[in-house]
């Protein structure tokens, strides 16, 4: 059963140009982002909205993908804060509980 303080993987998949602006904005809420990664990957399927005509070609979309690790409200709130400041439908996020989390130190 999750909890409040269930740890959970947060991801969020978005444009590559909403990736600066959002990753400001976790940095900006350390206290419910303390740390996350950040990669550069490439949409595809019937849902992807492509850019210019290098997308339309190719059939991929430029984007890009957060991923942290933090407890479940932490999550909902930081959920909240970019529903207000992204409210768009080329954010996707999803959340799955994390079995184990930890530095090998």
């Amino acid at each position: 059963m999750m909890t409040d303080s269930t740890p959970v993987v947060l991801t969020l998949v978005m444009p590559i140009e909403v990736a600066d602006p959002l990753i400001e904005t976790l940095l900006e809420h350390p206290e419910l982002a303390p740390g996350f990664t950040s990669h550069p990957v490439e949409g595809q399927g019937q849902r992807v909205t492509f850019v210019g005509t290098a997308e339309h070609v190719r059939g991929r979309a430029a984007y890009a993908r957060v991923q942290l690790v933090v407890g479940r409200s932490e999550a909902d709130s930081l959920l909240a804060i970019l529903r207000e400041r992204f409210a768009t439908d080329r954010v996707f996020f999803w959340m799955v509980p994390a079995i184990a989390s930890g530095r090998l130190a």
